[in-house]
């Protein structure tokens, strides 16, 4: 259902309802962008995640006892 702009004055509940606040490709380029930063982010963390593993087998490997 439609709303007619000359039924509903603009003050009202209605009027303010039917109009979006942010256009369409305001949301897909902030979607986007969010997507973007957060590869990124998984991009720089996985490396540093799988060295400090690395590290601690090595430093597990260095300590242990020779029976």
């Amino acid at each position: 259902m439609a709303i007619d702009p000359e039924v509903i004055p603009p003050t009202s509940h209605k009027a303010k309802e039917g109009f979006k606040r942010l256009p369409r490709w305001a949301i897909f380029s902030i979607g986007s962008l969010g997507v973007f930063f957060f590869i990124s982010f998984l991009q720089s963390l996985l490396p540093l995640i799988g060295m400090v593993f690395l590290l601690a087998f090595i430093w597990n490997q260095a300590n242990k006892k020779i029976s």
